[in-house]
């Protein structure tokens, strides 16, 4: 059964988390629906070549078709999290920790996963407020 694709917002808001690479830095921008959930992801290089560029744009444009078509963002991660093709650098996220990114798809995942559990976090903070 195939899921219509939802149409996109004229806007969205969104965040964008800056990672190192061999390749040079990677920029992922997760933006999100009015519930808060992820509904398109982009990536660019700053540095590297065209393929860099171009494998980047293809990743983060299927990421986007299944999120708006519904596909759990846990799904997502499990596919892009820990494919390598290049020398693993450590990166800060933005929950404060240090992981080695081993390519252009892991560290998507990582990205994705970190906002994944910040919004459990903030899910579960609002959920023992109501309390």
């Amino acid at each position: 059964m195939t899921t219509a694709t939802r149409p996109r917002p004229r806007s969205l808001p969104s965040t964008t988390t800056k990672l190192n690479t061999e390749y040079g830095n990677l920029y992922v921008t997760v933006s999100v629906d009015e519930n808060g959930e992820p509904f398109e992801v982009f990536g660019h290089m700053d540095k590297g070549g065209s393929f860099q560029h171009g494998v980047t744009e293809l990743a983060c444009r299927l990421i986007s078709l299944h999120l708006r078509r519904g596909t759990p963002l846990a799904e997502v991660i499990g596919q892009c999290q820990g494919i390598a093709e290049m020398q693993p650098f450590f990166n800060l996220l933005p929950d404060g920790t240090s992981v080695p990114v081993l390519g252009l798809g892991d560290g998507i995942a990582h990205v994705l996963k970190t906002y994944l559990k910040a919004r459990k976090e903030v899910r579960e903070a609002g959920a023992r407020k109501a309390a």
